[in-house]
């Protein structure tokens, strides 16, 4: 059987930043190779995260709305797996590749429906799950129902494990995040690591008016932080830093890229610090890269990551960064491209005093341009995942 009468169906949960924007990636480099593609999004239908998926042969939206983690998701996600099952059915696909842990659960519930048509997946972990799922059991206050709650995340977290070790491959976007996986007993033999792309910005739209006009003041010092507002991204850790910062050096500005639930409590929060006139929350852009490119450096105060694309994306832009030390990401992107300065997580003196260190000393340039085409090309990305399908489904899949 040729490639061009393979069909590779991509399911995407489209609000999570970078993984839509890496399958849309796959889904054009695999069109172009031959295959026939689809992608299925699960979305809210908020317009800052959706990607076009132009090359996607068909595309079908599955409108998703509510929790999707508190009482009552068990029986949403049952009812979005019922959805799930019937476009499977219909598509047909040969293959389908699971964007996020949370798509692959999905995707798995869906196949335990009778009737399901069953099809071998690839789970392509953009994610530190992990953190993710403690962070939701520490968030939750006390209450009437907290043992209701605690048991759902129990199997929860039980379906989740179970989904990725019925995968038929895994795609991890970095080696860290790879490791801390280990210990839920994951097939090694088909497990692939690859990093996420940098894609370029897809336009060149101007910049806001303010952003433009502190980059080219030259008494002022711009950072960037690009970052949707949630607490995963710990913005009040960044803003109390910057604060702290700002009393040594009057002459910083900070522009916050990115929008989200929490953006109002940051605002408030900046107010609240007296440096409502050094922050500028700029909302969601489509060109980042223009903003990191003008920037001292571009700084990610976050408490977990999936790896920390934006990173990546600051020193293809030629710009050093500033991260916190997470369990997965900033430090392995840090050895990788051998630049970058790490802070432990939430640690404000540790982050104020980076950033006062990057004020008085002069910019650094950044050149990896051989190593950002070597690691994080889009056809580096592409390639992994075909070596990957072609272990999972060897001669009968290309022959």
């Amino acid at each position: 059987m040729i490639k061009s009468k393979q069909h590779i169906c991509h399911l995407v949960l489209s609000n999570i930043g970078g993984a839509p924007r890496t399958a849309d990636s796959l889904i054009y480099s695999q069109s172009k190779a031959g295959y026939k593609v689809s992608s299925v999004v699960l979305t809210n239908l908020d317009p800052q995260w959706i990607v076009a998926f132009k090359a996607a042969e068909k595309l079908i939206i599955m409108k998703v709305t509510g929790s999707l983690f508190y009482i009552g998701g068990a029986i949403h996600q049952l009812w979005i797996a019922i959805q799930l099952r019937k476009v499977i059915c219909d598509l047909k696909p040969d293959i389908v590749v699971c964007h996020t842990a949370f798509i692959t659960k999905l995707f798995y519930i869906s196949q335990l429906i009778p009737g399901s048509f069953s099809v071998p997946c690839i789970s392509y972990i953009h994610t530190d799950v992990i953190s993710e799922l403690a962070a939701e059991s520490k968030s939750r206050l006390y209450s009437p129902i907290k043992l209701l709650q605690n048991l759902f995340i129990l199997i929860n977290n039980w379906i989740s494990v179970r989904s990725l070790q019925q995968a038929s491959g895994l795609v991890f976007v970095c080696k860290s995040l790879y490791e801390r996986f280990l210990h839920l007993g994951l097939n090694p033999h088909r497990m692939a690591i690859c990093y996420n792309p940098a894609i370029p910005d897809p336009n060149h739209q101007p910049l806001n008016a303010t952003a433009e006009s502190w980059f080219k003041s030259p008494d002022l010092i711009t950072f960037v932080s690009a970052a949707r507002f949630h607490h995963q991204k710990d913005h009040p850790t960044l803003l109390k830093a910057f604060a702290q910062a700002s009393q040594y050096h009057s002459n910083i500005r900070l522009i916050l890229l990115g929008d989200g639930g929490l953006e109002t409590q940051i605002q408030k929060l900046a107010t609240s610090l007296e440096i409502s006139n050094l922050v500028l929350f700029a909302g969601t852009v489509t060109n980042p890269r223009a903003y990191f490119s003008l920037s001292r450096a571009v700084i990610l105060a976050s408490h977990y990551e999936g790896f920390g694309m934006v990173l990546v994306e600051a020193v293809a832009s030629g710009v050093t960064f500033i991260s916190s030390d997470c369990p997965v990401g900033p430090r392995e992107i840090s050895e990788v491209l051998q630049c970058g300065t790490l802070v432990p997580t939430s640690d404000v003196d540790a982050l104020a005093q980076a950033i006062i260190t990057h004020v008085e000393t002069p910019k650094e340039i950044i050149d990896r341009s051989e190593q950002i085409e070597g690691l994080f090309s889009e056809s580096s990305c592409a390639n992994s995942l075909e070596m990957l399908l072609q272990e999972v489904f060897g001669e009968k899949v290309y022959k």
